[in-house]
């Protein structure tokens, strides 16, 4: 009978943890557009940049500002710790120098299954990753545990709204990230680096968008060689598209070369329907969605 109650007791422990696991979706930041994501069962690690707190965190080929070629890049704030163990997806917006840095390669294991533009899965490759899933705009991938589901659709993003710089900054992913358990839904439209674009306005129809992750910082805008990313500004429009119930930013206040200060979208915001929708975590900080 002992043996009996404790086997008992036992599964009712397992039961828990797996439903609490299947219930729980949350964000932390890491810095950044790099964020941890656990949706149910799912762990999803974004575009890592694990490079310390420094004056020459990376080399950027030109900076965005002055143009100068083979710029160094300051990390203003350490990345937040976090466990690196059993990510079940690392989610690649664009392979850039501030999107991946060498720290992450060197650190990440090279099992790990990658989902990022196919236009980059030789880069992937020579980096050493082994489980690649490269996706063009509009591929979808799906992986599933019991009756969870995570879909991962990529979407356009234009990394600047003009050429030559457009072009030279090559093709990136925004994605949709759908998160399925039994009849719940949660999606997700994370933008990577992208300008507003005409054609977000069809972005309406992946569904209702639970959360907005913006790339912030309006990199490039006080330079001559062109605005690089989202100013609050295109943010909000995109908002007023999507209506997504929670904004959190990412792609801000970590690194030397964000142009636009967190604060300007919470004033762009703070007199719209969006106001309240806008959480800015703190480095590090987990947020429940």
């Amino acid at each position: 009978m002992k043996n009996i109650k404790s086997l008992l007791a036992l599964l009712l422990v397992l039961v828990f943890q797996i439903s609490y696991a299947q219930s729980r979706k949350t964000m932390q930041w890491i810095g950044g557009p790099t964020y941890v994501l656990h949706l149910g069962s799912f762990k999803i690690l974004t575009d890592p940049m694990l490079s310390p707190k420094g004056d020459s965190a990376f080399i950027i080929k030109q900076h965005p500002t002055t143009g100068v070629m083979g710029a160094p890049i300051t990390r203003l704030i350490a990345p937040a710790p976090f466990d690196m163990a059993n990510i079940d997806m690392l989610l690649i917006s664009h392979p850039h120098q501030d999107h991946i840095d060498k720290q992450a390669i060197e650190k990440l294991d090279k099992g790990i299954h990658l989902v990022g533009p196919e236009a980059n899965h030789a880069a992937f490759e020579g980096w050493g990753f082994k489980d690649i899933n490269g996706l063009n705009w509009g591929d979808s991938t799906t992986m599933k545990k019991g009756n969870e589901s995570l879909k991962i659709i990529a979407v356009k993003a234009v990394h600047a709204a003009n050429d030559p710089l457009r072009t030279a900054l090559g093709k990136g992913n925004g994605y949709i990230i759908e998160y399925r358990n039994g009849q719940e839904l949660y999606r997700i439209y994370w933008t990577g680096d992208t300008v507003w674009f005409n054609e977000l306005d069809g972005y309406t129809r992946y569904g209702k968008i639970d959360l907005l992750i913006p790339d912030m910082g309006a990199v490039g805008s006080d330079g001559n060689l062109g605005r690089r990313g989202l100013n609050s500004v295109d943010c909000l429009h995109i908002a007023n598209v999507v209506n997504p119930g929670k904004i959190i930013p990412v792609h801000h206040s970590t690194f030397s070369m964000y142009v636009e200060p967190i604060s300007v979208l919470k004033l762009t915001l703070s007199t719209t329907k969006f106001r309240d929708s806008l959480h800015i975590p703190k480095t590090g900080e987990t947020v429940k969605l």
